[in-house]
């Protein structure tokens, strides 16, 4: 058998991505444990250090109602020890080793990383495999961590007026719906809970078959999957339920936001409205990031017509959420320059966006952008934690490796009217929440 044909056999038994099978955007390489657990490889040789990142495709949106703030909660237990580990020893235990570690929570995923030397990586992997089933946290503990979770969301969320307005235009955009819960959880409930709730979250949805292993830096997928095995390998598989969401129903009009605070200092208009993720719709994903790039940004149309020329606003963007199991979100946002109100900044928005719904987007515009996106993944794909981080985030939500590896390739097909239809499509004719932010008393 020839050698490159032995080489793709053994890469199709692995369920390895051969690198030069097509333009690649990372390269990545990837295989399974025979527990189900998948293990992501991104080589980065550029410093003899690595990003080690598990992500467990859990998170807020698989919370019982009623316990808001589990996930959370569960991702700072996570530090607080088991049998061969002391509550904290994991974060000093890394510092030791000239790294760094932290984690994060979402309403789809829950991810846990550390940057270390290379050499450090088997160590990693046997303290990451150590508290995927085996936490023991003491009750002072579990205690003491609720009130952190309490403190930071009183930091976050209630001391910050933005913040608040984002978390309740979420909770009218998706009724019925954990994307409408926010992720630290409602106040009153995160008070209650328990370890109890944690725990039962925990024995759920913390095992090797709901989780991936995503590794980018000086290394590569041969070096990594006998420590792989030895470690994570080692765990056994374990019945995970599968993900079932309420179905929300869609706004059947426009509904609007408005927050007044004696803490405000500076209007602010937005809204929002719900488009599809990238795994419900990768076509249509990708129109709407290159729609992204068009619209805003210091080079985007809103900015210029309303920030350079018109001057009536101080900033405005747009923002578009493709990673989600469910729906994604699209907000448009705008500071209002002093002596501008809120309504005729939202006006303004809203004009210049039916406008470019109306007369589309030049292939200058376009060609632009695309070049813009393209130096983006290029720049990401330097850095030592980019590659986990972007990789990470969609195989957690439902992507697939090969709409990452080929998102740069997918970019150069797209057209001024794919931009004008995604606009006119899911953003201009769909309801959604307009959101105000005025000081006390304000305008």
């Amino acid at each position: 058998m020839p050698l490159r044909l032995a080489i793709l056999c053994a890469a199709l038994i692995l369920g390895v991505t051969p690198a030069d099978a097509a333009p690649r955007m990372y390269n990545a390489q990837s295989a399974r444990l025979a527990n189900g657990m998948m293990v992501v490889v991104i080589p980065v040789h550029r410093t003899p250090a690595l990003t080690h990142m598990v992500w467990y495709k859990a998170g807020a949106g698989e919370e019982p109602f009623g316990v808001s703030g589990t996930a959370h909660f569960m991702e700072h237990l996570m530090f607080k020890g088991t049998p061969d580990m002391a509550p904290g020893a994991f974060s000093t235990t890394i510092q030791r080793m000239g790294g760094n570690d932290n984690a994060f929570t979402s309403w789809d995923y829950t991810a846990y990383y550390q940057t270390v030397p290379k050499e450090r990586l088997g160590q990693v992997m046997k303290m990451e495999a150590g508290r995927m089933n085996d936490l023991t946290p003491k009750l002072n503990d579990i205690l003491s961590e609720r009130q952190v979770v309490i403190e930071e969301r009183r930091q976050t969320t209630d001391g910050d007026p933005g913040a608040m307005l984002r978390e309740r235009m979420n909770n009218v955009l998706f009724p019925n719906h954990p994307y409408g819960r926010p992720i630290l959880g409602w106040m009153s409930e995160m008070q209650t809970l328990k370890w109890v709730d944690a725990l039962a979250f925990y024995k759920k949805w913390y095992a090797p078959n709901n989780a991936i292993l995503v590794i980018s830096g000086d290394t590569t997928l041969e070096e990594v999957m006998p420590l792989a095995q030895a470690t994570y390998g080692a765990l056994p598989a374990e019945p995970v339920p599968s993900r079932v969401r309420l179905v929300s129903p869609k706004l059947e009009g426009e509904v609007s936001v408005t927050m007044a605070r004696e803490d405000v200092h500076q209007p602010q208009w937005l809204r929002e409205v719900r488009v599809p993720s990238t795994r419900q719709n990768r076509d249509v994903s990708i129109r709407l990031e290159l729609l992204e790039d068009l619209l805003g940004g210091a080079t985007g149309r809103l900015y210029q017509e309303l920030v350079v020329k018109a001057k009536i606003a101080t900033s405005v963007g747009v923002g578009y959420s493709p990673n989600a199991i469910d729906d994604g979100t699209w907000v448009a946002y705008g500071t209002p320059a002093p002596g501008v109100s809120t309504e005729k900044l939202g006006a303004a928005m809203n004009a210049q966006m039916a406008l470019a719904g109306k007369n589309g987007f030049t292939a200058t515009e376009v060609k632009a952008a695309i070049a813009r996106l393209q130096d983006a993944a290029v720049y990401a794909r330097d850095s030592l934690a980019g590659p986990a981080m972007s990789i990470g985030y969609m195989l957690a939500t439902g992507a697939t490796l090969d709409d990452i590896e080929t998102w740069p390739t997918r970019l150069e097909s797209l057209t001024a009217k794919d931009a004008q239809d995604v606009l006119n499509t899911y953003v201009l004719n769909q309801n959604g929440v307009t959101g105000t932010l005025l000081p006390k008393g304000g305008k």
